[in-house]
């Protein structure tokens, strides 16, 4: 991690005292503080990673994958400072294996985009902006549909060399503050309000 040092100067001051018409110098010390510089490291979107889940409660749950479009984190020392995700809507992609001929992972990926979800045509990004760190949780503001929330992602790995860092860890929202309010057609089938969001993000200097 590169290094900032600053070399602080005290001045010296001549003391003049009047009893014995002596001078008394007080000694010019040098005093160094080591800094650290912030440095991004800069998301390799191809190698990193984003996963979903979302569950119709007691019933059964869809879960993909999603692309970041870009992403960077800035670390000073061995703390994280700062840093944003950017997330391409447009990749939503099923993993799970409830899907049939007549219900299609395509027919699932359709319905995500409109309005009963995130409406992607008009929002086609979401993002996730660092503000602070406290321990293995990070928080920052989650931009969903247009609207943003502050959010915590609980860190579970990281790893930094000189080579670069990797991070993982997850997330969890509440969709209806974000507008994504749609109810299951059917009765007695709830889909939960949380989205659940897992970051396997690997990035260099």
């Amino acid at each position: 991690m590169k290094k900032v040092f600053l070399s602080i100067l005290a001045g010296s001051a001549l003391l003049v005292t009047s009893c014995g018409g002596g001078n008394e110098a007080e000694e010019t010390t040098t005093e160094t503080t080591e800094v650290a510089e912030a440095m991004t490291y800069t998301a390799d979107v191809a190698a990193s990673a984003v996963n979903w889940r979302g569950d119709v409660i007691g019933v059964y749950g869809h879960e993909g994958t999603i692309n970041l479009s870009r992403g960077s984190v800035m670390v000073a020392g061995d703390q994280i400072v700062g840093g944003e995700f950017v997330i391409d809507m447009n990749t939503i992609t099923p993993t799970d294996s409830s899907y049939t001929e007549e219900s299609p992972a395509e027919k699932l990926v359709a319905h995500l985009g409109t309005d009963d979800f995130f409406s992607v045509a008009e929002f086609p990004t979401a993002s996730f902006t660092i503000k602070s760190v406290n321990g293995k949780q990070i928080v920052g503001d989650l931009t969903v549909k247009g609207q943003t929330h502050e959010e915590t992602l609980d860190v579970e790995t990281m790893e930094m060399t000189a080579e670069g860092m990797t991070m993982s860890g997850k997330l969890v929202f509440d969709r209806q503050k974000y507008g994504v309010s749609w109810k299951h057609y059917v009765k007695d089938y709830v889909l939960s309000d949380d989205i659940v969001i897992k970051f396997a993000v690997v990035a260099k200097p």
